[in-house]
């Protein structure tokens, strides 16, 4: 749908900024976002009888210097703001509260910001040509890029976030491969997969990309249209050319940009274009003061005058009827190029505002809280000093409703967690039997079975209910320092001062392996989260792995003088952005007396979706510095593992974001910190104490929604090609396929296959019933489709689109709608990225949601896929 231009006029100027506008973007329900050199980024809304007004909380002041640049993100729940100051800083877009701030590489100047287009990175620039790629799940500098000498003003991203494109004032254009920039495993320098020298006299100021992804008859060739501007009167305009092969099988060449074009017409420099949402139309400005429209052939057809000095930026609303224009006359004209709006046009539907954008929003400010709030702190709840006659040696958590520690009493006490979050010994506690001082306690995953272990070399598993004993492990001479059990609990690992580590059968006691090797006491133990693994610590510094009795891997000199404690995180796919189709990554993290955290990556070859136990790769993923001594527990938060908590000597625990490395919490204590333990929700960790007591804290929202749904929203899509066969079977529950997994299974079916393949050949060698193969086959259809980014049935039918296909969030049909508690629909990528911006509640009724549990609408998917693919 291209844009026809009658009658263009201005429909209002707003002029709250008192310096030059430098940048304005429009995000959903024509909110408007403009950002000026007077530092402040101000947010609009269209009000019919009164136009675009200011939000009640604008104007944002949270830049020192002049704001450069303003982005609306892709589904339009949070704006990025970058500044002179070396900062961008991103806010949430209905309640103007801050969110996070990134600091620029040497803090220098930012001059771009752009998202992805599946919301999952930012990517910042400026004046030492540094590119910053965050990640905006876990909020974290993923890495930064060197590669331009020169000023870099210019970014933009392929509709299919595949390929990020820089342009720098030396004239260099380079294109990235953007799972390599994401790739946290990898640090070795990033090299571009295409680039031109001398590609735009004087130098890039803007570029952008058409939505439009044009494709042949070889599936896996797309090309993209890129325009760029800069320091001359002409925009070029480019071709990408992308083999989209599958990530291990790239090669050199096969990604091209040559040039394709220029649009002549501008008399100055031309400072921005912006492609409109279907791709189709273009707009710039220019330092001749005036704003242009241009079709994809090359013409412009229209010229719009109204400013008085030069234009800094343009963009259009997300239905193209407006454009938007930001100048050095300090203006900002809004212009409506259907020629039919007034000031008391009804432009936003009132059933289609979201609850949060309703008068009263009360509680949704409530709930998105800025990260320096109060509120965001972890509050002392209860602090028990005198139960305990010996210090706290150990402690664990069950769910959010049992504790269980073992102290130097000999005793073991459970305590159930009360409403008001404080702890309630239970009838049956203590537990005494042990002659000795109790070194480790933990409840099995279910929590049925608590097991304990002794200075005396006793062993036990209790019935967590009735403190009845179940099981015990043959007495050992020494000390058994850990017990902790396999995820499935049909084992249990036993380890102490014999320098031996022995497995059991839980409900037999009979061995299953001695795992010798070490050459000091064995300090910790841990078993993978899929059972396969297990890793031992020794006071000597190492640390092993095992494949049950087979030593597969040793790390000497781990940490200094020793180690003290490990633990596996839960999570089976611990590093973001990563994915490894020919092993299995796990996370592992130690701690020791050289009063260091270590994050280890750990990477095991799968062959035939079998574990290869002679290939195995170990190296440090991130250190964490700040105990001023030995750091004597370390655990992962349960689920997703976005936090490690870590205890020491310093009388200190320390709250880690696991993907960051940044300390957020530190917790001070009255002694040493002997021990820590989350409840499975992050609402509550428990911290064990030498001086006998043990503290519960509260953490903070911000730290719930990290822990509970950062694991919900994925980091980065795939493309088809790079699909396993295990994306497939996951693709196939989400259609509603799941009974014809097995087959898939066998059939070893992939995303290169489902992309070369017809489909008669696909399910030729698939046993399926009738039924069976007519609904995969259209599922195929449409899944290759969505690939291909098929949108020109979208913009032909947009008069026609029924309501309910309708995202209430983006006010754009949705191409994946799922279902959320508050039992409306929304498109996946918005209402994940409503979580990412830090919300708990619904968009459509501003209450609390009872969970942030996610669900395919299949049969509205199927009938919006029909609509747009005039399917039958």
């Amino acid at each position: 749908m291209e844009v026809t231009i009658e009658k263009a006029t201005i429909l209002q100027c707003l002029t709250g900024h008192t310096s030059d506008v430098t940048s304005c973007d429009f995000g959903p329900n024509f909110m408007l976002v403009t950002g000026s050199s007077d530092k402040t980024v101000r947010i609009w809304e269209w009000s019919p009888g009164a136009g675009f007004v200011e939000k009640s909380f604008s104007p944002l002041r949270g830049h020192k210097y002049g704001v450069t640049s303003v982005k609306v993100s892709p589904q339009g729940s949070m704006v990025a703001t970058a500044s002179i100051d070396g900062t961008a800083i991103l806010w949430n877009l209905h309640s103007g509260n801050k969110i996070h701030t990134m600091v620029q590489v040497n803090g220098d100047a930012i001059r771009v910001c752009r998202f992805a287009p599946d919301s999952s990175v930012l990517v910042t620039a400026g004046d030492n040509g540094a590119i910053c790629i965050w990640d905006l799940v876990h909020r974290n500098l993923i890495r930064t890029i060197f590669q331009h000498e020169g000023t870099t003003q210019a970014l933009a991203f392929t509709p299919d976030s595949q390929y990020l494109v820089s342009a720098c004032s030396l004239e260099c254009i380079y294109v990235w491969h953007l799972h390599d920039l994401v790739d946290t495993t990898d640090d070795a320098p990033k090299q571009p997969v295409a680039s031109v020298d001398n590609a735009h006299d004087m130098g890039f100021l803007s570029m952008d990309i058409s939505s439009l992804i044009t494709t042949t008859d070889d599936p896996f060739v797309k090309s993209y249209q890129l325009a760029a501007s800069g320091n001359s009167e002409i925009i070029k305009m480019w071709t990408i050319t992308s083999l989209s092969v599958p990530k291990h099988k790239m090669i050199s060449g096969c990604v091209t940009i040559e040039e394709s074009g220029s649009l002549i017409g501008h008399t100055s420099v031309v400072t921005c274009v912006k492609f409109n949402s279907s791709g189709r139309n273009l707009v710039s400005s220019s330092l001749d003061k005036l704003v242009k429209l241009w079709d994809l052939n090359g013409a412009c057809i229209c010229t719009l005058k109204g400013h008085t000095r030069y234009v800094n930026s343009v963009a259009f609303s997300r239905d193209f009827t407006l454009v938007v224009s930001g100048s050095n006359d300090k203006s900002v004209i809004i212009w409506d190029l259907s020629g039919e709006l007034n000031l008391n046009s009804e432009m936003v539907k009132a059933h289609h505002q979201l609850g949060c954008l309703l008068d009263g929003g009360d509680q949704e400010n409530r709930m998105v809280m800025n990260a320096e709030s109060e509120e965001n702190s972890v509050t002392l709840i209860e602090k028990l000093d005198d139960i305990f006659e010996g210090a706290i040696n150990s402690c664990s958590f069950h769910g959010d409703s049992m504790v269980a520690t073992g102290s130097s009493d000999r005793l073991v006490r459970m305590f159930s967690v009360t409403e008001d979050l404080t702890l309630e010994e239970v009838t049956n506690s203590p537990i005494d039997s042990h002659s000795y001082a109790v070194n480790h306690v933990e409840f099995n995953k279910g929590g049925e079975m608590l097991a304990t272990c002794s200075l005396d070399g006793w062993v036990n598993v209790w019935d967590a209910a009735t403190a009845d004993r179940i099981q015990s492990v043959p007495a050992n001479k020494l000390s058994v320092r850990v017990c902790r059990f396999s995820p499935d609990s049909n084992w249990i690992i036993t380890a102490g001062d014999d320098e031996i580590a022995v497995v059991w059968d839980v409900s037999s006691m009979e061995q299953i392996c001695v795992l010798e090797g070490h050459s000091d006491a064995i300090t910790c133990a841990a078993f993978s989260p899929d059972g396969n693994l297990i890793v031992t610590t020794c006071s000597n510094a190492d640390f092993r792995l095992w494949f049950m009795d087979n030593q597969v891997y040793i790390e000497d000199g781990a940490h200094d003088l020793g180690i003290l404690s490990c633990d596996f995180s839960e999570n089976l796919e611990p590093i973001p952005n990563v994915d490894l189709l020919d092993s299995q990554n796990y996370l592992l993290v130690t701690s020791g007396n050289d009063s260091l955290v270590k994050l280890w990556s750990v990477a095991v070859e799968k062959i035939d979706n079998n574990l290869n136990h002679d290939s195995i790769q170990v190296k440090v993923w991130r250190c964490l510095q700040g105990h001023g001594g030995s750091v004597f527990c370390v655990r992962f938060s349960p689920v997703s593992g976005e936090l490690v908590c870590s205890t020491a000597t310093d009388r200190q625990a320390r709250i880690w974001s696991v993907y960051s490395a940044d300390c957020l919490h530190v917790l001070e204590h009255d002694s040493i910190v002997t021990s820590c333990a989350f409840s499975k929700s992050c609402t509550l960790l428990v911290t064990g104490c030498f001086d006998k007591t043990l503290w519960v804290w509260k953490l903070p929202q911000q730290l719930i929604f990290q822990s509970v749904v950062a694991n919900k929203v994925k980091s980065r899509a795939k493309i088809l090609p790079d699909w396993n066969n295990k994306d497939v079977l996951r693709w196939l529950k989400d259609v509603g396929l799941s009974e014809i997994s097995e087959t898939i299974t066998l059939s070893a079916l992939d995303g290169e296959k489902i992309m070369s393949l017809q489909d008669d050949e696909i399910l030729a060698n698939l046993e399926l019933t009738e039924e069976q193969s007519e609904v995969f086959a259209k599922e195929l259809n449409w899944l290759k489709k969505d690939e291909r980014q098929f949108n020109s049935s979208y913009w032909s039918k947009i008069n026609e689109i029924p309501e309910e296909f309708i995202c209430p969030i983006t006010q754009e049909i949705m191409r994946d709608p799922v279902k959320i508690s508050d039992g409306f629909t929304y498109e996946r990528r918005a209402i994940t990225e409503w979580f990412m911006s830090g919300k708990y509640t619904s968009p459509m009724t501003n209450g609390v949601l009872s969970n942030t549990d996610i669900s395919s609408n299949v049969e509205l998917r199927n009938a919006i896929r029909t609509f747009l693919y005039d399917e039958e």
